[in-house]
């Protein structure tokens, strides 16, 4: 199943990642922040590379800068806005490819950020 060609390069190895859903949830004084969730826990099984500069360069037109693309073999499990957990480390999805539409592979294209979490801290 994992052995299919396809986007991947020599740094990247298989691993997984958990997919936390954004959400909104209400502070004690009746805010609205931003809130991510596991439940029901999503699983992808993908690899982790580098964005190009070319890559960077085109989120960073757009005000989305990126540093990291994700890719996985199936029909896209993430949306804009959501976070990919690998381990310790957090991946904001800036935004996703679905090369074709045909759900064969899907590109995340991700910033790794190890300062914000909002309480949702990684364990």
């Amino acid at each position: 199943m994992y052995h299919r060609p396809g986007y991947h390069r020599p740094e990247g190895l298989w691993k997984d990642f958990t997919v936390e859903v954004k959400g909104d949830a209400t502070t004690s004084r009746g805010r609205v922040k931003e809130d991510y969730a596991s439940n029901p826990p999503i699983d992808i099984h993908a690899t982790l590379c580098g964005a190009t500069p070319e890559q960077q360069l085109k989120y960073h037109q757009m005000e989305h800068p990126i540093t990291h693309v994700i890719s996985h073999e199936g029909a896209p499990k993430a949306k804009a806005g959501d976070r990919l957990i690998m381990g310790h480390r957090a991946f904001y999805v800036q935004g996703v490819d679905n090369p074709g539409e045909q759900n064969i592979w899907t590109l995340y294209y991700c910033e790794e950020r190890s300062d914000a979490h909002d309480g949702n801290q990684l364990e």
